[in-house]
């Protein structure tokens, strides 16, 4: 008895463990699926899909889906939405599945098939008929009046861009704008998109592709909706004003049969062959640039493979129920024949369905019923439908049809599709869809350089240009960015000169040697508060240490932002020198701060290659750097930079402490984190004043030591100077703080002037607003730095300007001789 019982226990538990058990095979997926249209029209046309499917819910089995229609304003929206899951699922051109692969985490699952089972189709140039004479190779093309289908199409715009880069002489004009490359090489022309934010980041587009559009303006010129938009749009451009269109291989059969241009044959045509000939139009696998992939069917890459399988055997039955074109039975025909026989049909003038109720729900924004615009049932008396009948057929839908709709021709899909085609799991992102097709899409973004090589000093700034490679990388900004590390600023030099690296960012004074020593120029220039390229000298003491003035410092404990830097050395001790207030030892700046002050921390103050005499340990007592970093020129050094001085003031027993004019204001009230910055005020301290006074931190106009350049980008110059590299690196600051130039942190993107703690100052400082392109005459150390920074320099420093001295001398001497020979003649 006693067994039966643990036994009945045992299949008691069994059972309930079974059916317990989530069945996750059972789990039913989402029926509704929102498609995102970009126009008007194709919402009408997306309606008319939704009550044939309504009509014919029961032909679907178990994977219907419940289809609404969405308004994006164009493809970009409708891509954002899909990946916000707001829409499910859109119609891309290649060129644009590629865009929302990259940047929408969109993946194809189905693409058109036309005839003969082609999964491609040609990418074409169609001329006028006996024109363009002068055109006897793709580099004539240039200065000609162009029409594309639209920005990043890729039969429009990609193939045509690509081919004339490499064939046509089209010259890269800017590495990471292609408009602007092709802007330069047609005349007047028509490029929907041309001026989106997309393809003009920086605001500098000029309206030359736009000046052939006949949209209305503002709002419709270069858009989506402009007539000139999209392939038809482009073939319409070519009548009218153009003088070669880029176009599918079987647009100009389209627009020609569908009625939409009257008087227009196929014979007043022909095809630009890349060799400089013409065919006729039909004859377009002899004469064409490229193929492109089909347009796909795009989801987002958050759908389940079970969700992605129900949509391509739901769309599957949708091309079998609602086009006559793809490859049916006879039976399956003639059974769908019967279905379509009602009088309660929404879309016919006649039928006592009142069509205008369902348009609410189909759409964010409120529409008129669509027969107001457009007739649908039997709105064309020779197709058959009686207007006079009661009776009436259904007006059967057509997925590959859009005549009807207005002006459009391929509203959702290609009106040229005769099916879609499944595309396989495993090649369901962007890159396998597309193929060798990548390589068009990339090449019409190639720049001819191919690199630049940022050098660093430091572990925290290696890190942090590895970030900003990865950065720009994922914005394919171009040239690829490379990072090498040195182990100071004047390695740095010395690599920049030599080619191993191409750009390092530098304090002025450190301008002035890379300038003066190995032919650096400075090119572009960080801007700070004062809204040039500039900023003010001061001196800042502590509030609650009225003893310390900058009349007499010694025996005091000075804060240096660095060894011969601008604002931590030159300017101060040009002042104090200048002033009587300490020796010279002639032009020893060094010696004479040995002496004159106690202790003090200033980088790079024993380094041999800053200082080539004796080494004073004393402007090093201050400084915080742990073993091999003790008193570096770099950020391992925690007190260098002016953001260290400062700290050596806050925390490590400094009197003064020589820095940039926001230095106070950048890391106190709260502003720095970091433990030592934390109950600090900018009222705790003051600005020490050339006439002996004080001032308060933000008087800085009136009680500074001297206005000294920002900190600049320096590349190659001399014989070495490349303009066309100089240009590339230009480009690529410019992008880059236009992607990423913000001054805060980012745990989810780059912050170009921004530093992680406890670090300050990385490669670029974090005070920087912009980056200034630097004027072309002023693209030489001198010339740059200004008269002041110059007799400044030469006060501090025995070495400075020899270069210009050794070149004074022989002049002198060529002078002298000229002068002898003018006499005794």
């Amino acid at each position: 008895m006693m067994q039966r019982v643990l036994l009945g226990v045992l299949l008691l538990l069994f059972n309930g463990l079974c059916y317990g058990q989530h069945n996750f095979n059972n789990v039913e997926l989402g029926t509704e699926l929102v498609w995102c249209a970009s126009s008007e029209v194709e919402m009408y046309k997306c309606r008319n899909l939704t009550v044939a499917l309504e009509r014919d819910h029961g032909l679907f089995d178990n994977y219907f889906l419940n289809v609404s229609c969405y308004f994006g304003f164009d493809q970009d929206e409708c891509m954002r939405l899909i990946d916000e899951g707001k829409a499910h699922a859109m119609m891309l051109d290649a060129g644009e599945v590629y865009t929302a692969g990259r940047h929408h985490s969109l993946v194809p699952i189905m693409q058109e098939g036309y005839d003969g089972g082609f999964t491609q189709y040609h990418a074409v140039a169609v001329i006028k008929k006996d024109s363009l004479r002068d055109v006897t190779n793709l580099r004539h093309l240039k200065g000609k009046k162009a029409c594309f289908a639209w920005v990043g199409s890729y039969a429009g715009w990609i193939v045509p861009i690509y081919t004339l880069q490499r064939e046509g002489g089209m010259d890269i004009t800017d590495c990471n704008n292609h408009v602007k490359t092709a802007t330069d090489y047609f005349g007047p022309s028509c490029a929907v998109n041309a001026l989106v934010d997309k393809y003009n980041p920086i605001g500098d587009n000029s309206d030359k592709l736009c000046s052939l559009c006949t949209g209305k303006v503002p709002g419709g010129k270069c858009t989506p909706s402009d007539p000139y938009a999209g392939f038809e749009g482009a073939f319409r451009c070519l009548l009218e004003a153009g003088d070669v269109a880029f176009l599918k291989h079987t647009t100009v059969n389209e627009m020609v049969e569908s009625g939409l241009v009257h008087g227009v044959t196929i014979d007043q045509f022909e095809l630009l062959c890349k060799d400089g000939t013409r065919q006729p139009v039909s004859e377009y696998r002899q004469c064409h640039w490229g193929m492109a992939q089909s347009h796909a069917l795009v989801v987002s890459s958050a759908r389940s493979t079970a969700e992605r399988r129900r949509y391509k055997k739901f769309f599957t039955q949708v091309v079998n129920l609602y086009s006559s074109k793809s490859k049916r039975s006879n039976s399956t025909l003639s059974n769908l024949d019967d279905r379509y026989r009602n009088q309660n049909d929404r879309f016919n003038p006649n039928s006592r369905f009142d069509g205008g109720r369902a348009d609410d729900r189909f759409n964010r924004f409120t529409t008129s019923t669509t027969t107001e615009r457009y007739n649908y049932g039997g709105y064309n008396d020779d197709r058959g439908f009686n207007e006079q009948n009661e009776t009436q057929f259904y007006e059967k839908f057509e997925l590959f049809e859009s005549r009807r709709y207005g002006k459009q021709l391929n509203l959702m899909f290609q009106d040229t599709a005769r099916y879609l085609a499944p595309i396989e799991e495993n090649n369901q992102n962007f890159q396998n869809y597309l193929g060798s097709g990548l390589d068009y899409i990339y090449g019409v973004r190639s720049c001819p350089v191919s690199r630049m090589t940022l050098c660093v000093t430091s572990e925290p700034e290696m890190e942090k240009c590895i970030k900003m490679r990865t950065a720009l990388k994922a914005q394919l900004i171009k040239p690829e960015m490379q990072c090498f590390k040195a182990h100071s600023h004047v390695d740095c030099m010395r690599h920049v000169n030599s080619g191993q690296a191409d750009v390092v960012v530098l304090d002025a004074s450190d301008v002035y040697t890379g300038g003066l020593k190995y032919d650096l120029l400075p090119f572009m220039s960080e801007v700070y508060d004062l809204g040039q390229p500039e900023y003010y000298v001061v001196a800042v003491a502590k509030e609650d240490d009225p003893d310390t003035e900058l009349t007499y410092l010694k025996n005091k404990y000075t804060c240096h932002s660095g060894i011969n830097t601008a604002a931590g050395w030159i300017y101060p001790m040009a002042y104090l020198i200048s002033n009587g207030w300490i020796r010279p030892y002639g032009c020893d700046s060094i010696r004479a701060a040995a002496e004159y002050f106690t202790k003090s921390c200033v980088p790079g103050a024993i380094s041999n290659e800053y200082n080539s005499g004796v080494p004073y340990d004393n402007l090093c007592d201050l400084c915080h750097g742990s073993s091999f970093r003790y008193c570096r020129r770099d950020a391992s050094e925690d007190y260098y930079g002016n953001t260290g001085a400062f700290r050596c003031l806050v925390e490590g027993g400094g009197h003064v402490a020589f820095v940039r004019h926001t230095t106070v204001v950048e890391n106190t009230g709260g502003k720095k984190r970091e433990w030592w910055a934390r109950n600090t005020l900018p009222d705790d301290f003051e600005l020490l004043c050339p006439d002996g006074t004080r001032a308060e931190v933000n008087e800085y106009k009136k009680c500074n030591l001297g206005k000294v350049k920002a900190n600049a980008i320096v590349t190659r110059g001399g014989h070495s100077y490349n303009a066309t590299q100089l240009n590339a690196f230009i480009n690529l600051f410019t992008y880059a703080q236009q992607f990423y130039g913000r001054r805060d942190a980012n745990e989810f993107s780059f912050s170009l002037f921004y530093s992680n703690p406890p670090y300050h100052d990385l490669i670029f400082s974090d005070a920087t607003r912009e980056l200034r392109l630097i004027p072309g005459d002023r693209r030489w150390f001198d010339a740059y730095l200004g008269a002041d920074f110059m007799r400044a320099r030469r006060i501090t420093d025995c070495h400075a300007g020899a270069s210009s001295l050794k070149l004074n001398t022989i002049n002198v001497a060529l002078l002298i001789i000229a002068l002898v020979y003018k006499i005794i003649v």
